[in-house]
């Protein structure tokens, strides 16, 4: 009676190493090719069982990655036979490989996920069994019966996750997945020093920017003044609102530099516009009895006028244009 078991993959075992099929040498395995049962030779303990060798392996097949040994009991035993009876009517389904390590390796790309130890890339071959369950308590017992078990080292998981963050790191750079930590730390310097580039480029023209904005209030201010629609002792605090709306305020100065030089290119005297302005204010020049001219406020509450500035930019020109034209308040004196 035989059976074919799939004695080896290249998965990752429940013990958290690997096994590669391509690196098992089993020449030497098929001049005895034993089948054990549970990798015990003898049951000194029970000797009516008496041999453990169940069987013996008649081919072995590579596919893929697998490794298949077709087995045939040896059912002149009876323990042998009882084995085979349980294979048979499927109550025993698993094998195991029994090996010598001859070579591991901790390269990180023969390393898959969930795996803690080393890769055994060449082994020996010592024997196959059947079991009951595919493993044992000492997972790291791969070398023949009675010598000391072999030590797979254990994986660096930080190592690992590391190697996974550079290279993605790599690609995020435009580099190859495969650059090395210096590669990446250069690539890293040149994108710094060219962001300190940009950084200090970015910064002096902004400067630029803001000191043409501030040369270019200063000048509307002075216009203003020039114009006699602002009082002089009023240019730092229009200068500070220009500053921190340097779009609003140009808006405001130019329109009003724009009416005033119009209303003087039109009549050519300044008296007459006056007149003219007085007699639109039923010919008093006074705003009667409200106290928000731009005369009186800038005289007695300058705070209120420039709230006024900041915060109703119409009524403020409005003022200003009030106060350009001659109006002013009787108490503003």
């Amino acid at each position: 009676m035989t059976h074919d078991f799939v004695v080896n993959t290249e998965n990752v075992n429940e013990y958290k190493f690997r096994v590669l099929t391509s690196g098992i040498d089993y020449k030497q395995y098929l001049r005895n090719p034993v089948v054990l049962y549970i990798h015990t030779r003898e049951n000194k303990d029970d000797e009516s069982r008496g041999s453990e060798v169940v069987g013996r392996c008649i081919a072995l097949i590579v596919k893929g990655t697998e490794l298949i040994a077709t087995i045939e009991f040896d059912e002149e035993d009876p323990f042998a036979k009882k084995i085979a009876g349980k294979v048979q009517r499927g109550y025993l389904r698993m094998s195991s490989i029994y090996a010598d390590v001859i070579e591991t390796s901790m390269d990180p790309e023969l390393i898959l996920e969930g795996q803690l130890y080393a890769t055994v890339t060449k082994s020996k071959l010592v024997e196959i069994s059947i079991v009951p369950i595919g493993g044992n308590d000492d997972a790291l017992k791969l070398s023949k019966y009675g010598f000391d078990p072999v030590k797979l080292n254990k994986v660096n998981s930080n190592k690992n996750e590391n190697m996974s963050h550079l290279k993605t790191i790599a690609l995020a750079l435009s580099l190859s997945h495969d650059a090395d930590e210096s590669s990446l730390l250069n690539e890293i310097k040149k994108i710094k020093l060219d962001k300190e580039t940009s950084d200090n480029k970015v910064a002096k023209l902004e400067k630029q920017i803001s000191d043409a904005a501030k040369e270019e209030g200063t000048q509307l201010i002075e216009k203003v003044i020039e114009l006699g629609l602002l009082p002089d002792g009023l240019k730092a605090v229009q200068l500070s609102a220009y500053e921190k709306d340097p779009a609003g305020q140009k808006v405001i100065l130019s329109k009003l530099i724009a009416d005033k030089e119009a209303q003087n290119t039109q009549s050519g005297d300044h008296s007459k516009i006056k007149e003219v302005v007085l007699n639109a204010k039923n010919g008093t020049g006074v705003v009667g009895d409200s106290k928000e001219s731009f005369d009186y406020l800038q005289k007695h509450d300058p705070v209120k006028l420039g709230k006024i500035r900041d915060e109703d930019a119409a009524k403020y020109t409005q003022l200003a244009k009030d106060y350009a034209a001659g109006v002013r308040h009787p108490e503003a004196k």
